[in-house]
């Protein structure tokens, strides 16, 4: 369009000429130059309304297209009422309920042999060690042989009719080797180590032959496998109670039990290692059980049933505000709850929501 301007403008300057020039001209040219001027006209009319045919047209702007928001969704969760239960599984291992230390318990020494290994079967007053006691066996003998002796010498003067002070002096040599031979046989037999009980050898210490053995100091254990339950070693003992049934499974069969024994009543002085030890019996010990198997066992510490349960994921915390976002007419709005018995997976709502709300899932 501002093309057609200017040839409008070079069109009307021509014709202005012209006109101009047409007063110093006589009037012979008059009729001739109004010809012309009237054709200039015509062109220029006609160039005015045909710009647009003769130069390209141009495009019109289009406004930009309205970009619909897209639409927020969320993922929810209903509100409703079930069950939570807090559970304990594990391992736990089938150990003797009788077992003895097995210690010397009058003198310490070096340690001259010991007769059996780990996982040994043994009878009660069976010889398991002894110290090494030097040269006591040929003191043992020496005093044995003046025994014999003294005593045939006293028999020997009684036979002769031998009677009063002389023959009572022959009694008291008597007595005095047996007294001597009485204490080397006591000396010696405080060397040796002889089971308490029959059963099954399950711990021996790190000791070898010529080793020095305090007195009192446990060398090995000895338990008695017909007298079987399940130890459960855990740091969270206060979780257990007395009496709470406990499901065993064992070579893929089922068995109950209850805890009868937690670190809290155990009996003064017990064993060191039990102040983390769960100990479960059995009604019913399978057969072919051994010291040193293993069972699953899962224990129901705390149920809940008909509470609100959620998920702990949609749990927000800050400080010590706990929240859930709640969908409301398609907002989301925060809202405070309290609660109550909690999983590692879920959580009991004690206040804060009711049936049918939707929580939203994070």
């Amino acid at each position: 369009m501002q093309s057609n301007l200017k040839h409008k403008e070079i069109f009307e300057e021509l014709i202005n000429n012209l006109s101009g020039g047409l007063k110093m001209k006589d009037n012979r040219h008059i009729k001739f130059s109004n010809r012309i001027i009237c054709l200039l006209m015509l062109l220029l009319f006609a160039f005015s309304f045909s710009g647009c045919y003769f130069f390209p047209k141009e495009e019109k702007v289009l406004a930009p297209p309205l970009i619909e928001p897209p639409k927020i969704t969320y993922d929810t969760i209903d509100v409703k009422k079930g069950t939570i239960e807090k559970k304990v599984t594990g391992t736990a291992n089938f150990e003797s309920s009788d077992q003895k230390d097995v210690f010397f318990a009058f003198k310490g020494g070096n340690l001259k042999n010991i007769y059996v290994k780990l996982g040994d079967k043994v009878k009660k007053g069976q010889l398991i060690a002894e110290l090494d006691t030097g040269h006591m066996e040929s003191q043992i003998k020496i005093a044995e042989l003046d025994l014999k002796f003294k005593q045939l010498d006293y028999d020997s003067e009684k036979s002769k009719g031998t009677t009063g002070t002389d023959l009572e002096k022959k009694d008291i040599k008597v007595q005095k080797a047996k007294i001597n031979l009485d204490d080397l046989k006591q000396e010696y037999n405080k060397s040796k180590l002889v089971a308490p009980i029959s059963g099954q050898v399950v711990f021996i210490d790190k000791i070898s032959t010529g080793d020095y053995i305090n007195a009192f100091k446990p060398i090995l254990k000895i338990a008695d496998p017909g007298k079987l339950q399940l130890q459960y070693q855990t740091d969270n003992t206060s979780d257990f109670q007395l009496g709470m049934a406990v499901d065993i499974k064992f070579k893929d069969k089922m068995y109950k039990g209850k805890v009868v024994m937690t670190p809290a009543n155990m009996p003064y002085g017990a064993d060191e290692s039990l102040k983390k030890t769960i100990i479960i019996s059995l009604n019913s010990v399978p057969s072919g059980t051994e010291i040193g198997d293993s069972a699953d066992i899962n224990v129901t510490l705390q149920k809940r049933e008909n509470v609100i349960v959620l998920p702990r994921n949609v749990i927000n915390t800050f400080a010590s505000r706990n929240y859930v976002q709640i969908l409301d007419k398609n907002i989301p709005v925060e809202r405070d709850v309290e609660l109550g018995m909690q999983t590692p997976t879920e959580v009991e709502i004690v206040k804060g929501l009711n049936e049918g709300e939707k929580v939203i899932q994070r």
